[in-house]
């Protein structure tokens, strides 16, 4: 099957949007996670962060699946392409955030001991 004039600009701009909402996701979760101006903040929750890349990835998935049932092998695999640089960028995501939670555990129970939740952390 030969494709369409035109549907490889498409499917490199999808691919390219893609990215750029995975690529601001993971730098907002990560600047919520590290940079902040009170150090005696708690690093906010990443699920959100997680999910909207969980969006992207399933959306990629999709499309990549219609792509493939069409015949139109370059999109599915940008779309694979984009599927795994999603899952990976999820997982560092929740990584990150698991780091930075319990970074400020081990910080809240440094400064007082006897707080809730502080016997298991040495």
């Amino acid at each position: 099957m030969t494709e369409e004039p035109g549907r490889g600009c498409a499917s490199c701009a999808l691919v390219v949007v893609q990215l750029v909402v995975v690529a601001v996701t993971f730098v907002r979760a990560y600047l919520e996670e590290y940079f902040t101006l009170d150090a005696d903040s708690a690093p906010g929750p990443v699920g959100p962060y997680v999910v909207t890349l969980g969006v992207v990835a399933g959306v990629a998935a999709v499309a990549g699946i219609i792509a493939g049932v069409r015949g139109s092998g370059a999109v599915a695999y940008g779309q694979a392409l984009v599927v795994v640089v999603t899952l990976i960028a999820m997982a560092v995501t929740n990584a990150m955030g698991d780091s930075a939670h319990e970074e400020h555990r081990r910080r809240e129970c440094y400064d007082s001991p006897a707080a809730p939740g502080c016997a298991d952390v040495r």
